[in-house]
């Protein structure tokens, strides 16, 4: 198990800096250090659970999200998935912004898992945990989908860097 968490742990950091580089060369926000700051801080606040309603599952997440995401689960099909959990950006009350996705965790049959995963392929998410059959797998956006200098922008990427250098990261407990 450990091997996975090492793996885990680099995927996310890996997706943290791909998700919190822009799409262009535009610079970095005048923030980003204070996101980074306020990232390794989040290990003194309490961590954030997520109950599924319909999945026998609980996430942990840094609590840096608390209040700051909402997530939705549904039927999913997505590489032979059989449930996703969408977990999106809540911008503050006053903006106009849409809610976009923070990261998906996804459950796939050991099967599906196996037929997605093969050698050469694009990764579909990184392993989480197993239950029986299930494999629960989480994925990152590949980039902030906020522009730059928008007021969302350095609130999304202080989640997602939360994810990696927040010291709680995610966690995953099934029941």
């Amino acid at each position: 198990m450990p091997r996975f968490a090492s793996r885990i742990s680099a995927l996310l950091l890996i997706a943290s800096a791909l998700a919190c580089s822009a799409k262009n060369d535009a610079p970095a926000p005048p923030n980003a250090a204070d996101a980074i700051a306020d990232a390794a801080a989040a290990k003194t606040l309490p961590p954030e659970k997520y109950v599924s309603a319909t999945s026998g599952f609980d996430l942990s997440l840094p609590g840096v999200w608390t209040g700051k995401y909402s997530a939705m689960e549904k039927k999913d099909t997505t590489a032979g998935a059989h449930l996703a959990v969408e977990f999106k950006f809540v911008p503050d009350s006053g903006s106009k912004a849409p809610s976009l996705n923070l990261m998906t965790l996804r459950v796939f049959s050991r099967k599906a898992w196996d037929k997605a995963n093969v050698p050469g392929s694009r990764p579909v998410g990184a392993k989480l945990g197993e239950r029986g059959d299930d494999i629960f797998a989480l994925s990152l956006p590949e980039s902030n989908p906020y522009p730059a200098n928008s007021p969302e922008a350095p609130a999304f990427d202080r989640l997602i860097i939360s994810l990696s250098l927040g010291g709680q990261q995610v966690h995953l407990t099934t029941r």
